[in-house]
């Protein structure tokens, strides 16, 4: 759509207009509004509130989740969209969590959005043929190259009984009142990566027995290095795992994104054969034992683009989108023929605090009215939840 025309001053002044000029004897005007436009985003997909960002990262293959936009309404995907070469058969399917984790590998371009440790996620199946370079399997200490611990990290051994993938991870202690820790290979095998220089990303799993304690000291980072050896090499921090979300205890995947990545001397990506993983966390935090890494890969990734449905119905004079309005200058995010059925709503509510109970009835109807005409005009273009039902 065109950038928004209409400020909250001019929704206020319909919506007066409407309640016989009595609006400002409501005890907010600003909380009727803002309650009038979360309702009517909620009960219909004004297609003035679409939009489409980037899925950050690229999507990968066999790697399922990904940090939702901040403003998605509920499970209001639309679609997830390929920037070049999408194939003409590309069609998405909206599932519910237990179905994609059933499935998952099996049945490709299907989505779920679920709700983890207070962050939306998107759990997406739908890349086939994506690079996929294996850096180090972590299933021994010395079958490719030589594993070592460094620093507050100690006790390193094979792990077969908790892994991800193979037949083992590497495990280590950290000791009490270190801050940081690292496994380090210094002689794998070299593999080629010239042809993804500064692209794609690297996978790490790794096990984390004790975020937290009750004090609320917590691990701090981690940090990658890759390249040919301890003077040249690159590495990238990351504070959250995969997913965008803090680490929390159990197996946490991490990403370590090649761009921006920061060079130390001058690395051949040709002959990538050198690792380091740095843990990092507060000197207060207790030792722990059984730290695990698993699994180590290089992913390049498609680019695509999440086409959904916004929450949020108001933008500030910058440009900027937001959920609640607070000043007369931000600006609707709807259409003419949208607003007039915020406006109805917004009356409704104004009409109840005002105890106009006629109003109250006329503006419901007109809002029932307006969204009939609305839907039938402008159908919703979200994906609805398909369920796989077993039978026995």
């Amino acid at each position: 759509m065109a950038t928004p025309s209409y400020t909250q001053a001019e929704l206020k002044s319909i919506i007066n207009g409407n309640v016989h000029g009595k609006f400002d004897q409501c005890q907010s005007t600003t909380v009727t509004m803002n309650r009038a436009v979360r309702y009517v985003i909620g009960d219909t997909d004004l297609r003035s509130t679409k939009r489409n960002t980037p899925l950050s990262p690229n999507l990968f293959e066999d790697n399922f989740d990904y940090t939702a936009p901040s403003d998605l309404k509920g499970d209001a995907l639309i679609d997830i969209r390929k920037r070049v070469n999408r194939s003409s058969d590309e069609g998405w399917i909206l599932v519910d969590e237990t179905d994609f984790d059933r499935y998952k590998s099996i049945s490709n371009h299907r989505i779920a959005v679920l709700d983890r440790n207070f962050s939306r996620i998107l759990r997406i199946d739908g890349v086939e043929g994506d690079v996929d370079v294996p850096l180090n399997d972590c299933d021994s200490l010395t079958a490719n190259g030589t594993w070592a611990a460094g620093g507050d990290a100690s006790n390193l051994t094979r792990d077969t009984g908790d892994y991800v993938e193979g037949s083992a991870s590497l495990n280590f202690d950290m000791a009490a009142g270190g801050a940081t820790g690292y496994i380090e290979c210094t002689d794998m095998t070299a593999v080629d990566l010239a042809d993804y220089d500064e692209q794609g990303s690297i996978f790490v799993w790794v096990y984390i027995p004790d975020y937290a304690d009750a004090q609320g000291d917590t691990v701090t980072n981690f940090i990658l290095r890759w390249g040919n050896d301890a003077s040249n090499y690159w590495h990238r921090t990351v504070t959250t795992n995969n997913e965008g979300l803090t680490f929390y205890d159990g197996w946490n995947l991490l990403r370590f994104d090649w761009t921006d990545a920061t060079e130390v001397g001058t690395v051949a990506p040709a002959s990538i054969d050198y690792l380091r993983l740095t843990v990092t966390k507060s000197t207060s935090l207790a030792a722990d034992t059984d730290w695990r890494v698993d699994d180590i890969v290089f992913k390049k990734g498609d680019s695509y683009d999440v086409v959904y449905y916004s929450k949020y119905g108001w933008q500030t004079s910058a440009g900027s989108y937001i959920e609640e309005s607070t000043t007369t200058t931000d600006l609707l995010i709807a259409d003419t023929d949208e607003v007039e059925g915020i406006a109805f709503k917004a009356s409704e509510f104004a009409s109840q605090e005002l105890k106009e109970y006629d109003d109250v009835k006329y503006f419901r109807d007109e809002y029932t009215k307006w969204k009939a005409r609305y839907e039938s005009q402008s159908p919703s273009e979200a994906l609805k939840v398909t369920r796989r039902y077993l039978l026995f």
